[in-house]
């Protein structure tokens, strides 16, 4: 019986597990600087790491008339309820006098492996962004605009604990497994964004005031989501196994993907969705050496209108006799399901709630005897206000350092708390030869301070001219 059942279960797994075909809100993967500060941007960033973070940032002095950006990308990818060292422990079998055999689970290690599913489910998230166009331009002292083009690939998959608990104990007499919990949004889309940033008049208590916006057309290419997953499993004192398969999932412009022959797949095919997008953002000077800023970005939604299908299955199971091939027949043909053509959808952008505070704190006064080269200290707080592909509506709170010891020479650093990652560790470093800049980052670096805690990785970097 246990055969049988791991269909039902692959099927569930297929669907929440997708790591993206080619693989977080916009913006925030390819501000490099940002990445080597473990993502905080909102008071700091300048030019084009601005875009997607806080327009009213463009605002802000940058030392360059135009700036250029040259293939800018960061990549990510991993869960919250697996991590290196669990997997050494666990699933790479023990080291004897013979040679290494496989480890046997008693039952502290499995319930270890349980524990490790944050509130009952886990969560996995990747995550690719390329910005191949930017450009910005400073028009004297009426702002500064910037032009962009951003690809994003995102996927977020929610796996209930109970997955994990079938595969340890599979189906033993008065045992229930609900599966309800699992959930996952996948969407692949291209921004193209005009954003402004502006001084405005300020209060005499600033030193300085500026407002940004964006406004962006999206143009999405694909999208899959699970809209209701209501799946449960239950086996009786009997032995006697019942069920309930209630699945709907959403697909939209996935025939690029499956496409065969000649076809191909196409990286430019027609959109399948449209959206608007907003950001909209303010920053203040506080001080010669304080800046603040507060953002809300990425609000609106895409219209999904082509190549709308729908994917089902709604069954009843019930299994006395694991031999019965009727029986098991009629379960695999159940957890298949079926697709239909689909009605017309929308689907929230990842609209995120920004705020920051950086220091100069070379520029401190009773500092500045103190510290050697630049120094810039910020912090963050970031909450996404929506649930879906690229975010999730969980709090991350960030610090990060960045220091000059030489002006060509940005050395970076940070960490945060919160959010899908739950702690991060981050380097970055940059090479800044006046007209030419290029910037490396990983904010995953957990590794380096206890190997064991390796569960995500992420890379960026980026290049750009500055006139």
């Amino acid at each position: 019986m246990k055969n049988v059942l791991m269909r039902v279960l692959r099927a569930g797994l297929l669907l929440s597990l997708i790591i993206p075909l080619p693989l977080h809100a916009g913006g925030e993967r390819t501000n490099v600087q940002g990445m080597g500060m473990a993502r905080t941007f909102v008071a700091s960033s300048r030019g084009l790491d601005a875009v997607g973070i806080n327009p009213a940032n463009l605002a802000a002095p940058d030392d360059a008339t135009v700036t250029f950006s040259l293939i800018r990308l960061g990549v990510h990818v991993g869960s919250d309820f697996m991590n290196y060292g669990m997997y050494k422990e666990y699933f790479t079998g023990v080291e004897t006098d013979s040679g290494r055999v496989g480890r046997y689970l008693n039952d502290a290690d499995k319930r270890n492996i349980l524990r490790s599913f944050p509130d009952g489910v886990g969560r996995i998230a990747s995550h690719l962004e390329v910005r191949p166009l930017g450009l910005s331009v400073r028009i004297g002292d009426i702002g500064t605009v910037a032009v962009t083009a951003t690809e994003y690939v995102m996927v977020n998959g929610m796996v209930p604990r109970d997955y994990a608990a079938f595969l340890l104990y599979g189906n033993t007499p008065g045992s229930t497994y609900d599966f309800s919990s699992t959930s996952a949004y996948a969407a692949w889309m291209r921004e193209y964004a005009l954003s402004f940033g502006q001084q405005l008049p300020c209060p005499f208590f600033l030193k300085s005031l500026s407002a940004g916006a964006a406004v962006k057309l999206i143009h999405g290419l694909g999208y899959f989501g699970i809209d209701r997953f209501n799946t449960r499993l239950e086996t009786g004192a009997d032995g006697v196994l019942n069920g309930t398969i209630d699945v709907l999932g959403r697909l939209a412009g996935m025939e690029s993907f499956r496409a065969s022959g000649n076809a191909g797949f196409q990286m430019f095919p027609a959109p399948a969705g449209t959206g608007f997008g907003l950001d909209l953002g303010v920053a203040s000077e506080v001080f010669d050496y304080m800046r603040v800023g507060l953002a809300v970005t990425d609000i609106g939604s895409v219209e999904w209108t082509r190549d709308v299908e729908e994917m089902y299955a709604v069954a009843a199971i019930r299994m006395d006799d694991p031999l019965n091939e009727a029986q098991r027949d009629s379960i695999e043909e159940a957890v298949h399901g079926e697709t239909r053509p689909g009605e017309n959808f929308s689907s929230a952008l990842p609209t995120t709630f920004r705020v920051g505070v950086a220091l100069e704190l070379h520029r401190v006064p009773a500092l500045k005897s103190i510290f050697w080269g630049e120094w810039t200290l910020a912090c963050d707080y970031n909450l996404g206000l929506v649930e879906g592909a690229g975010t999730a509506q969980v709090g991350r709170f960030s610090t990060g350092l960045e220091f000059r010891p030489w002006s060509f020479l940005p050395l970076r650093t940070g960490f945060s708390i919160g959010g899908t990652d739950d702690f991060t560790f981050a380097l970055g470093f940059g090479l800044h030869f006046g007209v030419f800049d290029l910037d490396v980052a990983s904010e995953h670096l957990n590794f380096l301070l206890s190997e064991e805690s390796l569960a995500h990785g992420s890379v960026a970097m980026g290049m750009r001219i500055r006139l």
